[in-house]
């Protein structure tokens, strides 16, 4: 037996949302996660606000790099006040999350 097969196999047999998060991480993130985590109600929430801060980003650089509001506005797909809004509130202190999802992101579309 192949040591895919094996992993799937243990993966098979791992209950519910376990064997959901082993099919994405692995059998030993999963496990590190149920030690961790054992006997409590773990609610994982949409990370969508992550996308977000990251095209935030992109757009404030675009900004800086000397595109106008009504050019961003075509780019991203947004009316020019919601690039304005987006100007105007104070960056979030999330570069490291955000570079990371940018790789994550990019990894996603090429694979």
């Amino acid at each position: 037996m192949s040591p895919q097969d094996k992993e799937a196999e243990i993966i098979s047999m791992l209950p519910g949302d376990l064997k959901r998060i082993a099919e994405v991480v692995g059998i030993e993130a999963t496990v590190k996660i149920g030690r961790f985590f054992r006997g409590t109600r773990l609610y994982i929430g949409d990370i969508g606000f992550l996308a977000r801060e990251l095209r935030d980003l992109k757009i404030r650089q675009d900004f800086d790099s000397g595109l106008n509001s009504r050019r961003l506005s075509i780019k991203y797909s947004l009316s020019e006040r919601y690039i304005r809004k987006i100007l105007g509130r104070p960056e979030q202190a999330l570069p490291e999350v955000l570079s990371v999802l940018d790789v994550a992101s990019k990894a996603e579309e090429s694979g």
